[in-house]
């Protein structure tokens, strides 16, 4: 059913992605609209159920799946991750178990590979896909610009500005490492999870890369 503006009388929809907002001209918006962050434990629009916290070295971090995809991923601080949980990690299928485990060994400098890891991608659009899989070739210790990025996919230079978006949105964080992605002169430029460049900083040193400025 249709939400209805009271002040105007029609129905609300939500703005899309365009010029003023993130700077990003309303082309290159489009390219990530449909991906923007909702509400907590949404993913593109998806309902992220059942959901789960568990502890790890930096602090309680939580995710949620459906089926064999993960559809959140949360860090310490998310709002998400600080909520009580559906079901404890126990009851969770073997797969997320064992992804827990994985998490919890990374966090704590063993470092993992988490390419392997199943996401639900349904309702992410093309660019935005392009942009996590090219984001999760990048190894733990290592960094890249987002004008790699752009470079790595084929597009101008401006589309790194629709990059930084599309990892501003990213549902899954760590997962897809959007935090090994930096700006332009290898600066550590914001990160959209709970802490910020600070917590962008933090997983940066646990993996050992090289801490560039701010």
């Amino acid at each position: 059913m249709a939400q209805w503006s009271k002040a105007k009388g029609r129905p609300w929809q939500r703005p899309k992605l365009g010029a003023g907002r993130l700077g990003v001209p309303r082309e290159l918006g489009n390219l990530i609209s449909a991906c923007a962050p909702g509400r907590p434990g949404v993913a593109c629009g998806l309902p992220a159920m059942p959901r789960i916290s568990f502890p790890t070295a930096i602090g309680p971090c939580g995710l949620a799946w459906t089926g064999s995809t993960l559809t959140a991923f949360h860090l310490p601080g998310d709002a998400p991750a600080a909520r009580p949980a559906d079901a404890s990690p126990d009851e969770a299928p073997p797969w997320i178990r064992e992804l827990v485990a994985r998490v919890q060994r990374h966090l704590a400098g063993e470092l993992q590979d988490f390419a392997d890891v199943p996401l639900d991608l349904a309702g992410v659009p093309p660019f935005a896909r392009r942009v996590y899989e090219a984001t999760r070739k990048v190894p733990a210790g290592q960094t890249r610009t987002y004008g790699d990025l752009a470079t790595n996919l084929g597009e101008l230079p401006t589309t790194s500005r629709a990059i930084g978006a599309a990892l501003g949105a990213n549902p899954w964080s760590l997962i897809v490492p959007c935090h090994r992605i930096v700006g332009a002169g290898d600066r550590l430029t914001g990160f959209s999870a709970a802490g910020g460049v600070r917590t962008k900083a933090r997983l940066l040193v646990i993996e050992g890369a090289q801490l560039l400025a701010e």
